[in-house]
């Protein structure tokens, strides 16, 4: 390719997902925005996890890329030959592979991404997506310009333990994130009390929330005792998750993020 000519320049507002050239199958269902739900916050007492804001808010951050098979991995440990025992339940082009060493399981991604200029993508486990013995390993890479797919990787903390991963199980979360922001961003520390004002919110909002903890606690109480099963909606007594005192900062309150749906714009 000659210097004058360049890649097509991708809008701010988009990401560019190129399937890798030669994939037999079909790999549209391998992506999709984050999903709220956790198996472990669906077991909790009346889901009771659900009704911390932030921890749900951080769930649904990007797009998540899908195990595409049922597969059991293993590890032998570095004292017994640093090998990977992986036994997916099928033949798949795009199951978990050996390929770093260490007790790093490596998951060969159908996608090459690009982001706007100035744009690279945050690349982690699911958030809030625990696996015992081994844990996702993060990355950030420049798909503003790097014309090469990355690898999701996964390592195992712990020897002789199998780890099972379900087909259609997210390993992978990835989330535009702008260059500078990081580099421009200053910190400082201050005493609260130099803001009278905030420090006064700071003060309601710890009495508002005390006094709708206890009324919350006399209600599961009272329901416990008639047997009522309360829904979601009876759970959400809270200032986050109502947005209230968001006056603070002036800005739209939202409890989650609702990314796009991939779109399919390939030419068939």
């Amino acid at each position: 390719m000659s210097q004058s000519m360049q890649p097509n320049t991708i809008p701010n507002n988009l990401i560019h997902a190129y399937v890798i050239p030669g994939v037999k199958r079909d790999v549209s269902a391998m992506i999709r925005p984050c999903k709220a739900t956790r198996e472990w916050m669906d077991n909790t007492p009346a889901r009771y996890a659900y009704r911390c804001i932030p921890l749900t808010a951080a769930n649904t951050m990007g797009w998540e890329l899908l195990n595409p098979v049922d597969v059991e991995i293993s590890w032998s440990g570095m004292e017994n030959g640093d090998r990977l025992d992986i036994r997916p339940a099928k033949q798949d082009p795009f199951a978990p592979l050996p390929h770093f060493g260490s007790g790093t399981v490596t998951w060969y991604l159908p996608f090459l991404f690009r982001t706007p200029p100035e744009y690279g993508l945050l690349i982690s486990g699911p958030a809030n997506h625990d696996k015992s013995a081994l844990t996702p390993l993060d990355a950030f890479v420049r798909t503003d310009w790097v014309p090469f797919p990355f690898t999701m990787n996964w390592r195992f903390t712990e020897a002789q333990k199998t780890v099972k991963f379900a087909a259609g199980e997210p390993i992978c979360r990835i989330m535009p994130y702008p260059l500078a922001l990081l580099n421009d961003m200053q910190m400082e520390l201050h005493d609260l009390g130099e803001d009278p004002v905030f420090m006064q919110k700071v003060q309601e909002w710890d009495q508002n929330r005390q006094r709708n903890y206890q009324k919350q606690k006399e209600a599961e109480q009272q329901w416990a005792a008639e047997g009522k099963k309360p829904e979601m909606k009876d759970l959400w007594n809270s200032q986050y998750a109502k947005g209230e005192g968001s006056e603070i900062g002036k800005v739209k309150h939202q409890n989650v993020f609702k990314c796009a749906e991939p779109v399919d714009k390939r030419k068939k």
